[in-house]
Protein backbone atom coordinates (compact mmCIF):
# COMPACT_ATOMS: atom_id res chain seq x y z
CA UNK A 1 0.00 0.00 0.00
CA UNK A 2 3.02 2.36 0.21
CA UNK A 3 5.61 3.45 -2.31
CA UNK A 4 7.89 2.04 -3.49
CA UNK A 5 6.67 -1.51 -2.83
CA UNK A 6 3.08 -0.85 -3.83
CA UNK A 7 4.52 -1.34 -7.32
CA UNK A 8 5.12 -4.95 -8.37
CA UNK A 9 8.29 -3.95 -10.26
CA UNK A 10 9.98 -2.88 -7.02
CA UNK A 11 8.92 -6.13 -5.33
CA UNK A 12 10.14 -8.18 -8.28
CA UNK A 13 13.48 -6.39 -8.32
CA UNK A 14 13.93 -7.02 -4.61
CA UNK A 15 13.22 -10.73 -5.13
CA UNK A 16 15.61 -10.98 -8.08
CA UNK A 17 18.38 -9.21 -6.14
CA UNK A 18 18.02 -11.37 -3.01
CA UNK A 19 21.12 -13.56 -2.54
CA UNK A 20 19.32 -16.79 -1.69
CA UNK A 21 22.24 -19.12 -2.43
CA UNK A 22 24.61 -17.01 -0.31
CA UNK A 23 22.06 -16.96 2.52
CA UNK A 24 21.93 -20.74 2.52
CA UNK A 25 25.72 -20.96 2.46
CA UNK A 26 26.57 -18.32 5.06
CA UNK A 27 23.53 -18.30 7.35
CA UNK A 28 22.41 -21.88 6.79
CA UNK A 29 26.01 -23.18 6.82
CA UNK A 30 25.25 -25.24 3.74
CA UNK A 31 22.75 -27.32 5.73
CA UNK A 32 19.60 -25.21 5.73
CA UNK A 33 17.07 -26.15 3.07
CA UNK A 34 15.72 -23.15 1.20
CA UNK A 35 11.98 -22.58 1.00
CA UNK A 36 10.23 -21.93 -2.29
CA UNK A 37 6.80 -21.34 -0.75
CA UNK A 38 4.84 -21.69 2.49
CA UNK A 39 4.68 -25.51 2.15
CA UNK A 40 7.54 -28.00 2.18
CA UNK A 41 7.86 -30.64 -0.56
CA UNK A 42 6.60 -33.27 1.89
CA UNK A 43 3.26 -31.45 2.27
CA UNK A 44 0.25 -32.55 0.19
CA UNK A 45 -0.32 -28.84 -0.48
CA UNK A 46 3.11 -28.19 -2.02
CA UNK A 47 2.98 -26.69 -5.52
CA UNK A 48 5.94 -28.06 -7.54
CA UNK A 49 5.42 -25.39 -10.22
CA UNK A 50 6.33 -22.57 -7.82
CA UNK A 51 9.96 -21.72 -7.15
CA UNK A 52 11.26 -18.70 -5.29
CA UNK A 53 12.97 -16.28 -7.64
CA UNK A 54 16.30 -14.94 -6.45
CA UNK A 55 19.98 -14.74 -7.40
CA UNK A 56 19.13 -12.93 -10.63
CA UNK A 57 20.42 -9.35 -10.26
CA UNK A 58 20.58 -8.88 -14.03
CA UNK A 59 16.78 -9.00 -14.08
CA UNK A 60 16.49 -6.38 -11.33
CA UNK A 61 18.23 -3.53 -13.15
CA UNK A 62 15.68 -2.93 -15.95
CA UNK A 63 12.79 -3.05 -13.48
CA UNK A 64 14.42 -0.43 -11.25
CA UNK A 65 15.22 1.80 -14.22
CA UNK A 66 11.62 1.62 -15.42
CA UNK A 67 10.22 2.25 -11.97
CA UNK A 68 12.46 5.25 -11.26
CA UNK A 69 11.73 6.79 -14.68
CA UNK A 70 8.01 6.68 -13.94
CA UNK A 71 7.72 7.13 -10.18
CA UNK A 72 11.09 8.32 -8.92
CA UNK A 73 9.83 11.70 -7.74
CA UNK A 74 7.16 10.30 -5.43
CA UNK A 75 7.82 10.21 -1.68
CA UNK A 76 8.64 7.11 0.30
CA UNK A 77 6.51 7.67 3.43
CA UNK A 78 8.79 5.55 5.63
CA UNK A 79 12.09 7.24 4.76
CA UNK A 80 10.58 10.62 3.77
CA UNK A 81 12.88 10.56 0.74
CA UNK A 82 11.99 10.50 -2.95
CA UNK A 83 11.31 6.94 -4.03
CA UNK A 84 14.46 7.08 -6.19
CA UNK A 85 17.83 8.83 -5.96
CA UNK A 86 20.61 8.45 -8.53
CA UNK A 87 18.68 5.77 -10.40
CA UNK A 88 18.20 3.56 -7.34
CA UNK A 89 15.13 2.99 -5.19
CA UNK A 90 15.32 4.36 -1.65
CA UNK A 91 14.25 1.85 1.00
CA UNK A 92 14.57 1.05 4.67
CA UNK A 93 15.75 -2.42 5.72
CA UNK A 94 14.59 -3.27 9.21
CA UNK A 95 15.42 -6.20 11.49
CA UNK A 96 15.06 -7.03 15.17
CA UNK A 97 18.02 -7.13 17.49
CA UNK A 98 20.52 -6.84 18.94
CA UNK A 99 21.35 -10.15 17.32
CA UNK A 100 24.61 -11.14 15.65
CA UNK A 101 22.99 -13.42 13.07
CA UNK A 102 20.23 -10.96 12.16
CA UNK A 103 22.79 -8.19 11.69
CA UNK A 104 24.89 -10.48 9.50
CA UNK A 105 21.79 -11.19 7.41
CA UNK A 106 21.16 -7.44 7.09
CA UNK A 107 24.76 -6.87 5.98
CA UNK A 108 24.45 -9.59 3.35
CA UNK A 109 21.12 -8.28 2.03
CA UNK A 110 22.34 -4.70 1.92
CA UNK A 111 25.40 -5.67 -0.10
CA UNK A 112 23.21 -7.50 -2.63
CA UNK A 113 20.55 -4.80 -2.83
CA UNK A 114 22.79 -1.75 -3.12
CA UNK A 115 23.35 -1.87 -6.90
CA UNK A 116 19.60 -1.22 -7.20
CA UNK A 117 18.47 0.19 -3.83
CA UNK A 118 19.76 2.91 -1.52
CA UNK A 119 19.42 1.05 1.78
CA UNK A 120 18.75 2.80 5.09
CA UNK A 121 19.35 0.41 7.98
CA UNK A 122 17.19 0.18 11.08
CA UNK A 123 17.72 -2.29 13.92
CA UNK A 124 14.89 -2.33 16.47
CA UNK A 125 14.09 -4.29 19.58
CA UNK A 126 11.66 -7.06 18.66
CA UNK A 127 8.59 -5.45 20.26
CA UNK A 128 9.22 -2.22 18.36
CA UNK A 129 9.79 -4.13 15.11
CA UNK A 130 6.50 -6.01 15.55
CA UNK A 131 4.70 -2.72 16.22
CA UNK A 132 6.13 -1.25 13.02
CA UNK A 133 5.04 -4.36 11.10
CA UNK A 134 1.43 -4.30 12.27
CA UNK A 135 1.13 -0.54 11.65
CA UNK A 136 2.89 -0.69 8.26
CA UNK A 137 5.74 1.59 9.31
CA UNK A 138 8.36 -0.25 7.27
CA UNK A 139 9.56 -0.93 3.73
CA UNK A 140 11.40 -4.26 4.04
CA UNK A 141 11.69 -6.32 7.23
CA UNK A 142 13.28 -9.70 7.85
CA UNK A 143 10.56 -11.95 9.20
CA UNK A 144 9.67 -15.56 9.93
CA UNK A 145 6.20 -16.73 8.95
CA UNK A 146 3.98 -19.78 8.38
CA UNK A 147 4.49 -23.40 9.34
CA UNK A 148 1.25 -24.15 11.23
CA UNK A 149 0.42 -27.85 11.37
CA UNK A 150 -3.04 -26.93 10.10
CA UNK A 151 -2.52 -24.34 7.34
CA UNK A 152 -5.95 -22.85 8.00
CA UNK A 153 -4.39 -21.36 11.13
CA UNK A 154 -2.19 -19.23 8.85
CA UNK A 155 -5.20 -17.59 7.14
CA UNK A 156 -5.04 -14.75 9.66
CA UNK A 157 -1.72 -13.60 8.13
CA UNK A 158 -3.05 -13.60 4.56
CA UNK A 159 -6.65 -12.50 4.23
CA UNK A 160 -7.97 -9.10 3.18
CA UNK A 161 -10.19 -8.89 6.27
CA UNK A 162 -7.18 -8.81 8.61
CA UNK A 163 -5.88 -5.57 7.03
CA UNK A 164 -6.68 -2.50 9.12
CA UNK A 165 -5.12 0.13 11.34
CA UNK A 166 -3.55 -2.83 13.12
CA UNK A 167 -2.87 -5.33 10.33
CA UNK A 168 -2.10 -9.01 10.88
CA UNK A 169 -1.73 -9.24 7.10
CA UNK A 170 1.66 -7.59 7.53
CA UNK A 171 2.35 -6.79 3.86
CA UNK A 172 -1.22 -5.36 3.55
CA UNK A 173 -1.56 -7.33 0.32
CA UNK A 174 -5.25 -7.88 -0.42
CA UNK A 175 -6.03 -10.47 -3.09
CA UNK A 176 -9.68 -11.49 -3.35
CA UNK A 177 -8.79 -14.51 -5.50
CA UNK A 178 -6.37 -15.72 -2.83
CA UNK A 179 -9.03 -15.23 -0.14
CA UNK A 180 -11.48 -17.29 -2.19
CA UNK A 181 -8.96 -20.12 -2.54
CA UNK A 182 -8.19 -20.06 1.20
CA UNK A 183 -11.89 -20.30 2.01
CA UNK A 184 -12.39 -23.14 -0.47
CA UNK A 185 -9.59 -25.06 1.22
CA UNK A 186 -11.17 -24.45 4.61
CA UNK A 187 -14.68 -25.44 3.52
CA UNK A 188 -13.97 -28.74 1.77
CA UNK A 189 -13.46 -32.20 3.22
CA UNK A 190 -12.04 -33.50 -0.08
CA UNK A 191 -8.23 -33.81 0.28
CA UNK A 192 -7.64 -33.36 -3.46
CA UNK A 193 -9.81 -30.26 -3.64
CA UNK A 194 -8.08 -28.81 -0.58
CA UNK A 195 -4.65 -29.49 -2.08
CA UNK A 196 -5.63 -27.80 -5.34
CA UNK A 197 -6.89 -24.74 -3.47
CA UNK A 198 -3.69 -24.37 -1.45
CA UNK A 199 -1.59 -24.84 -4.57
CA UNK A 200 -3.54 -21.96 -6.11
CA UNK A 201 -2.85 -19.87 -3.01
CA UNK A 202 0.87 -20.50 -3.35
CA UNK A 203 0.82 -19.57 -7.04
CA UNK A 204 -1.04 -16.33 -6.35
CA UNK A 205 1.41 -15.42 -3.57
CA UNK A 206 4.29 -16.00 -5.94
CA UNK A 207 2.75 -14.02 -8.78
CA UNK A 208 2.13 -10.99 -6.58
CA UNK A 209 5.66 -11.13 -5.14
Amino acid sequence: QKAPFDDIRARQALAFATPRALYRELIGLGILRGADQMFTPESPYYNPAVTQEADNPAAAGPLIAEYCAERGSETNPVTNQPTCTDGRVNMELQWSGPDVVQTRIADMLQQAYEPFFNVTRQELLQDASILDAVTSNYNVVTWRQFGALNPMTDNVWLMCRTIGGISLNFPRMCDEARDAALLRAQATTDPAERAAAYQEVVQLMHDSY
